[in-house]
């Protein structure tokens, strides 16, 4: 017998998959990460979401999260998202030249997750960010609200992160740059 994925939270609290009324507590600006399939440097951010249904052992929402790069071009995961999430085009100019992402802190949402394997274990995604239908009532939120922004180094919000977020900011570029003697970073 196979490996079975199933709708309901297994042993780890994957969060089962489905529909999921959800609230972002947490952006987290992940610096310029790089991507070894395709080359290059990108800025990334992390969209954090508590799941006020969907609760854990402890009587804690689940948690999730989604990264993405920051961008708002047409084809940009990020934009698609946010437009979704919003029940609305991004399309003001002031929007698309510079988005404040810090708005959605708080914002309820829906979120459809799914569920993927890899050899190791099956794991819960976000497949999806949408608006929540008008009158629908959402609980309030649990978790403090998290804004990070790279530029402020291990400030006391980075102090506060999960470890293995910590970990993503440190392969970032604007860490490694720091990393670096003062000389090589003269010399770029």
């Amino acid at each position: 017998m196979g490996l079975i994925a199933k709708n309901e939270v297994g042993e780890k609290g994957v969060i089962p998959a489905g529909t999921h009324v959800a609230r972002c507590y947490g952006i987290i600006d992940l610096g310029a990460q790089y991507s070894e399939k395709f080359g290059r440097w990108a800025n990334k951010v992390m969209v954090q979401f508590e799941l006020p249904t969907d609760l854990t052992d402890d009587g804690r929402p689940s948690i999730i999260s989604k990264k993405y790069t920051l961008s708002l071009n047409d084809k940009a995961s990020l934009r698609k998202d946010l437009e979704s999430w919003l029940g609305r085009p991004v399309t003001a100019k002031e929007e698309r030249d510079g988005f404040a992402l810090g708005s959605m802190l708080g914002a309820v949402c829906l979120l459809s997750i799914l569920h993927g394997e890899n050899a190791e274990k099956t794991y819960a995604y976000i497949a999806g960010v949408m608006s929540v239908p008008e009158g629908m009532v959402v609980p309030d939120a649990v978790n403090p609200v998290v804004l990070y922004d790279i530029d402020n180094g291990e400030d006391a919000v980075y102090a506060k992160l999960p470890d293995w977020v910590k970990n993503l900011i440190q392969q970032s570029r604007e860490f490694k740059r720091d990393e670096e003697p003062a000389e090589t970073q003269a010399n770029e």
